[in-house]
């Protein structure tokens, strides 16, 4: 089994799952964490920063330098090929732009409260047994 979650700093569950530095892919076998690998998150503050300085109304469509692009709604499908393979993600919360990427992913998730990914670990993994 494998899950995901993502982070800023390899302690804490990120706050803003799309805006992650990475995500933290934990690989499960009989209740025991076998292996753990960071996958950069492509898709994180980039996109979002090109974007900061002008602010529209919300769905916005406008043109800049020749290129049309949307505002208010985040494409967030870059992510589903960094998660492909993954059993669960979890997060801390998920906007509705997320939501709709996992949904369409058939990627499963679960709120947490809670903010030590070894908290998380170890609670999933009691859990699990």
């Amino acid at each position: 089994m494998k899950i995901a979650i993502p982070t800023n700093d390899r302690n804490l569950i990120a706050k803003r799952t799309g805006r992650a530095a990475e995500f933290a892919i934990y690989t499960i076998d009989s209740g025991e964490i076998k292996s753990v690998k960071y996958e950069k998150n492509t898709h994180n503050q980039d996109d979002h920063d090109k974007n900061e300085g002008h602010h529209h109304g919300e769905n916005e469509n406008h043109s800049h330098n020749g290129h049309n692009h949307e505002h208010g709604k985040q494409n967030h499908d870059e992510l589903l090929v960094l998660l492909d393979g993954i059993d669960i993600l979890f997060v801390r919360a998920v906007g509705k732009y997320m939501r709709k990427t996992l949904k369409n992913g058939s990627i499963n998730y679960q709120l947490v409260k809670i903010d030590a990914i070894s908290k998380i670990l170890e609670d999933y993994l009691k859990s699990i047994n």
